[in-house]
């Protein structure tokens, strides 16, 4: 028994030890925006100018979008869209923040997480 209670005990001190190591990386999973996303984003396509679309999935399933367009700048589409989008969070309890899913007709929420 004695044998037993200090392999327990080696056994919670290695993991205790070794178990709480981390690495600096920042690993981020986007979650997939639902089928009712799909019209929005249809929708924001066919829109005219400089414009960007944000969207905010968390894993309870709630999400929220934003998009501006005809702006003089994707900047400024991306600014305007994000302030749509962080509105839209409030109103449905989305707490994941906005990423940006497209800029003009080139979607980017995949590519590269930071």
């Amino acid at each position: 028994m004695k044998l037993f209670i200090k392999f327990a005990l080696l056994a919670v001190l290695l993991s205790t030890v070794f178990g709480c190591v981390t690495s600096d990386e920042n690993f981020e999973v986007r979650l997939t925006p639902p089928g009712d996303f799909n019209p929005v984003f249809m929708t924001y396509k066919e829109l005219p100018g400089e414009k960007a679309i944000m969207v905010a999935v968390d894993p309870g399933g709630r999400w929220a979008f934003g998009f501006d367009h005809s702006q003089s700048s994707v900047e400024e589409a991306v600014k305007i869209a994000t302030e749509k989008c962080n509105s839209a969070r409030k109103n449905h309890d989305v707490f994941t923040e906005a990423k940006v899913f497209a800029i003009n007709d080139e979607v980017i929420y995949y590519d590269h997480l930071k």
